[in-house]
C-alpha cells in the first residue's frame, strides 16, 4: 500500500483522492489523533502511529523543492508534452508530493518558487494533479 516513489495510482484505496481530483480538489490523508497530513497513501500516521486516517481537502499551495526537465517520454501521459517539467512540491500542509509543472519550459523555475495545484484529465478520464506557477 505504501508507494515509495510518491505516485498514487487509481484503486479502491485511493478513491477519495481521485474523486477530489475530478472535482478540482487536492485531497490528502490526515491523522485524526495528531492532525498530521500524509502523502502518498498510508495505513498508519507517520508521526504518531495512529491508524485512524481520513481524507481532507488541501490548499493546493506549495513551493518547488526540486525539479527536472524530461526530454523523452517515460509514460504514455508524456506523449506530445515534451519538454516536461517534473517536480517535488512542498505543500503548505507539510508534505512533499511529486507532480508535473505545466505551462512552463522550466527555464524560469528555481527552487522555492510558489506553485498552485491544478488538474488535468488523461485520455482514460482519470484526473491528476499538476502544478502551475503561482
Amino acid at each position: 500500500m505504501d508507494n515509495t516513489d510518491g505516485w498514487i495510482e487509481p484503486s479502491t484505496d485511493t478513491e477519495e483522492f481521485f474523486e477530489g481530483a475530478r472535482a478540482g480538489i487536492l485531497r490528502l490523508q490526515q491523522c485524526d489523533a495528531c492532525n498530521t497530513h500524509m502523502y502518498p497513501l498510508k495505513r498508519r500516521c507517520q508521526k504518531c502511529g495512529a491508524d485512524s486516517l481520513n481524507w481532507c481537502d488541501a490548499s493546493g499551495q506549495g513551493t518547488v523543492y526540486s525539479y527536472a526537465r524530461l526530454q523523452r517520454e517515460y509514460h504514455p501521459r508524456h506523449a506530445g508534452r515534451l519538454p516536461l517539467v517534473i517536480a517535488w512540491i512542498d505543500l503548505a500542509e507539510g508534505v512533499r508530493a511529486p507532480g508535473n509543472i505545466v505551462d512552463t519550459n522550466g527555464k524560469q523555475l528555481k527552487v522555492g518558487v510558489p506553485v498552485q495545484v491544478d488538474f488535468e484529465t488523461d485520455p482514460a478520464g482519470t484526473a491528476f494533479p499538476v502544478y502551475r506557477l503561482a
